[in-house]
């Protein structure tokens, strides 16, 4: 027999295992509003502290077939372990044919051989369980963990036919032990009995009752839980494995199972939300709040919207403990209780992405409020008993729950005040009598609507926005709450939402306009309805008028403007709804009228006047607020009186760009504005320039954005306007100026901006010419050399190409490309060489003389060689062409005809000699002959 390759790791230092697989998440979210359950912990009399298991991985080697046994492992293991499981690499067990089997020793005997499976649980894809799945199991298969006991011995073989699969270990978990284990009893309960499970929480055993060592979680998966948005439904699961464990070794049990689904399976945490013992105990499976809705890994494909429930122990040859169904009837009940779900119902979930689902991805499928995993996963769980047992888990769930809400909710959560309603609906889980009560923001109920219903008859009941004695409830927050008791006295668990009610009429006005505007209200109200409007001042109270309100809710006053003499206080009311009113005010601010440009512009150190008006009244001032434009302390002026007429005016002399805006009396102001003081301009342009071209007149406008206006005056005509445009921020400013074609003599040019005296100038006309060109005579074959040029700046040369020898005159010119010369008159473009080509260069003020490259063959060989030793002399040639290589023997002075070759497609060409005496050799192809190279024969 072959032995095994054992290795311990303590603490879960796992990154040394080839321990790999790829599985999936459940997401669990917190608990909907109105959920009134009281988080029920259970307290261990001993301290809990965290337990850190054990690890140890056996490959499992190949031996000499014997009765079908591919494989074994026969070294003794010197400690005790819990848990038993399996990795090996994907595809390489066949299925059917293969199985990996092990036995352990127990109490000095040892047990029957157990097949391993691969685990059926996982996470949906895309979650971070998925994702750090993938990353810890690669390419690997991860067997389903199966519970041994306290076993101190392990035998593990490969029966079948074919071989033992790649990269198998076996590995064994302990879950390790503490003294907390055997007395893990709650001190209290808080919540009260579960005897209404729909409001009270079962006593739950958490994390730290069975020694959960969070640092495993936490270094898994940093960012710590997911959750899903809602609860949907409920799993029921088996964690497999034997069913004759003792009280005070379940929390070893967990450990190991949250153990092996963290390192072996690569999840986060443990895939259950809960877990149940055969002793009807209930136990915190994943973390993140037992209230919450926990994104898990234990139902692949359908962990979003929904829990998982694992029964410790296999249940398909046993049946669960009557202890161990009514914890799980209690557990159902408390969490579809807390999401008005009838557990008799169904409900639709949409398949996520996993390998062992029954469900293609994105398939809506209908289940049972209550479903075991079989139901979604191609699997046997929660084993052929419990899962014959689901439809007595339904019943007694929902007897559990007693009065319940199902699925309650409102139609809207916003009406308009005396023009709307509400419809609450939800199902019954029994015969109940129901309550809608609806308070305000302080927690006064306004309305209470009652009534009863049954599992056949659903609760319907329409609030329409009125108080008890009938009167309309005013716009404002409010929240509605559905309750329910059954004939029993137990309540179900209470449903509440947040409702608005909005005004009967808006009111839409500006909150400042300025003196004599007219001033227009518009609105919202309730369609076929009129809204009255009117307005109060100090001169006493008017009608503006009585608008209809337009089927889209819409009205306006826009027919009777108001005009603003006074401050105006608008009253807007529905006649048929005279219990609200609503009331806006319009003030009269101040205005700025002078200047009338946003920017101004004055001459630097002159004063810029600003006038406007404001709202008359005695002593009535406003007062200038300046500051830098670039951001500063701000200045504000002393008052300046308001005349009788509403008028007022002031001024201030800027010494940079300088915003400003006025305030009144009551901190009413106006929008800022800027002011740039402007320089006399600056401008300069060339002294000199092509005839028909143009120059560049730059300059800065005073530092200020004005506009600037470009004159000229050609040889022998009159002064126009060339172009006007608005300075940049800065000032500055370039406009092109063209020139005459007017060689020898002048134009002349002037800049205005109307902030201090023109400037002027003068150009030169020279004459234009046309465009040079030069360019090697010779290039190797694709080689890219330049042609290079004079031509008049700023001009356009376009390069053209031709066969060498072609005429000026001859269609086969090609233009290869353009280039615009540079202010030093030079120009260049590079052209890649395939023939002897001919070239020149055109532009605007003329054409080029003809230039021609001739495309030489290139040649290289090897400086020395071996007598009698072969010799490769190659080089590049034009493609297709006949090329003749010649050699000159050393001594003599002929050269004779070695041998000819024609050049390859691309472009190469070689000749291969075995050499007796050194000689110089060139190549000659269309005319063209290469350089000379010698090879000296040793």
């Amino acid at each position: 027999m072959v032995s095994i390759l054992r290795k311990t790791v303590d603490r879960f230092p796992w990154e040394s295992l080839t321990v790999r697989r790829a599985a999936s998440a459940l997401a669990v979210l917190a608990a909907t509003a109105g959920v009134l359950a009281v988080p029920v912990l259970a307290r261990p009399v001993t301290q809990a502290h965290a337990v850190a298991p054990h690890v140890v991985s056996i490959g499992v080697q190949p031996r000499p077939v014997t009765r079908g046994v591919l494989g074994v492992s026969t070294q003794p293991v010197t400690h005790r372990f819990d848990l038993v499981g399996a990795t090996w690499q994907r595809g390489s067990l066949p299925s059917g044919a293969t199985s990996v089997e092990v036995r352990v020793h127990v109490d000095n005997r040892w047990s029957g051989w157990r097949a391993l499976s691969p685990m059926d649980g996982g996470a949906d894809g895309g979650t971070v369980d998925a994702k750090r799945a993938k990353s810890v199991t690669g390419g690997e298969v991860v067997a389903e963990p199966v519970f041994v006991g306290s076993a101190d011995d392990l035998q593990a073989r490969v029966v079948g036919r074919g071989s033992v699969p790649a990269n198998l270990h076996v590995l064994l978990v302990d879950g390790g032990r503490s003294s907390a284990d055997a007395n893990p009893r709650p001190v209290r309960i808080w919540g009260g009995e579960v005897a209404n499970a729909a409001v009270d929480q079962p006593t739950i055993y958490s994390r730290a009752d069975w020694g959960a060592d969070e640092s495993l979680r936490k270094s898994a998966c940093p960012s710590g839980p997911s959750y899903s948005p809602t609860i949907k439904m409920g799993f029921l699961h088996h964690t497999d494995g034997g069913n004759g464990y003792s009280r005070s070794q379940v929390p070893g049990i967990i450990r190991s199972i949250y153990a092996y689904h963290v390192r072996a399976n690569g999840w986060c945490d443990v895939g259950y939300n809960y877990l149940i013992d055969r002793f009807g105990r209930i136990w915190e499976g994943r973390a993140g709040g037992v209230t919450k809705a926990v994104l898990g890994a234990h139902t692949g494909g359908f962990n979003y919207d929904s829990f998982g429930v694992s029964l410790i122990g296999a249940y398909n040859k046993t049946q669960p403990s009557t202890e161990m169904l009514a914890a799980a009837e209690q557990l159902f009940a408390w969490r579809l209780g807390s999401y008005y779900i009838d557990p008799t119902a169904n409900t639709t979930l949409v398949a996520d992405s996993f390998s062992g689902s029954r469900y293609r991805t994105g398939t809506t499928v209908k289940f049972k409020t209550i479903s075991g995993h079989r139901d979604a996963d191609q699997t046997t769980c929660p084993g052929s008993y419990a899962y014959a047992d689901l439809p007595d888990i339904r019943t007694a769930t929902r007897q559990l729950m007693g009065a319940g809400l199902v699925a309650p909710g409102a139609t809207t959560s916003t009406a308009q005040m005396a023009n709307g309603t509400v419809t609450v609906t939800a199902g019954a889980l029994t015969t109940e009598t129901w309550t809608l009560t609806v308070t305000d923001a302080t927690g006064v109920t306004l309305r209470t609507l009652t009534g009863a219903a049954t599992r056949a008859t659903d609760i319907a009941t329409t609030w329409d926005l009125t108080d008890d004695a009938g009167a309309p409830v005013p716009p404002g927050a409010y929240t509605l709450t559905l309750s329910a008791v059954d004939a029993d006295g137990a309540t179900a668990v209470p449903w509440s939402a947040p409702f608005t009610v909005s005004p009967p009429v808006t009111l839409s006005v500006p909150a400042q306009t300025t003196l004599h505007a007219p001033v227009t209200a518009t609105g919202r109200g309730i369609p076929g309805h009129t809204v009255d409007v009117t307005t109060s001042g100090p001169t006493g109270q008017q009608t503006v008028g009585s608008f209809p309100v337009s089927g889209n809710g819409r009205w306006s006053g826009a027919s009777v403007p108001v005009t603003a003499d006074q401050d105006i206080q608008w009253t807007a009311t529905d006649p048929a709804v005279p219990s609200y009113a609503k009331s806006k005010a319009t003030l009269v601010g101040p205005r700025i009228t002078a200047p009338d440009a946003d920017p101004a512009f004055v001459r630097a150190g002159q004063p810029l006047t600003v006038s406007g008006t404001a709202l008359p009244a005695a002593g009535s001032t406003v007062q200038l607020v300046t500051a830098p434009a670039a951001g500063g302390t701000s200045t504000t002026a002393a008052p300046v009186q308001v005349g009788p007429d509403g008028t007022w005016s002031t001024a201030f002399t800027p010494t940079g760009p300088t915003s400003y805006s006025v305030i009144d009396g009551r901190s009413l102001g106006t929008a800022s504005r800027l002011v740039y003081p402007v320089e006399s301009p600056s401008a300069s342009a060339p002294s000199a320039g092509y005839a028909a071209r143009g120059v560049t007149v730059r300059g800065n406008a005073g530092g200020a954005p004005v506009r600037v206006t470009l004159s000229a005056r050609q040889p022998g005509g009159p002064w126009t306007s060339v172009r006007s445009t608005k300075s940049r921020r800065g000032g500055r400013y370039a406009i092109t100026l063209p020139l005459a074609n007017a060689p020898g003599q002048q134009t002349r040019w002037r800049v205005v901006t109307g902030y201090g005296p023109a400037v002027s100038g003068s150009v030169a006309i020279e004459p234009v010419f046309p465009p040079t060109v030069t360019g090697p005579r010779r290039a190797s074959w694709h080689a890219r050399r330049p042609l290079s040029g004079t031509a008049v700046p700023g001009d356009v040369v376009t390069v053209w190409t031709a066969p060498a020898g072609t005429a000026p005159t001859s269609n086969r010119w090609v233009q290869r490309g353009t280039v615009t010369a540079a202010a030093d008159d030079t120009w260049s473009f590079a052209l890649r060489f395939t023939r002897d080509t001919g070239w020149r260069a055109t532009s605007a003020s003329g054409t080029s003389a003809i230039g021609t490259t001739v495309v030489v063959p290139k040649i290289s060989a090897p400086a020395h060689v071996v007598a009698r030793s072969l010799a490769v002399i190659s080089g590049r040639a034009i493609p297709g062409e006949t090329l003749t290589l010649y050699r000159q023997r050393s001594g003599s002075t002929t050269w004779a005809a070695l041998a000819s070759v024609t050049v390859a497609p691309d472009g190469s060409w070689s000749v291969r000699r075995h050499l007796r005496r050194s000689a110089s050799f060139r190549a000659v192809s269309h005319g063209q002959t290469s350089r000379a190279v010698s090879v000296t024969v040793d």
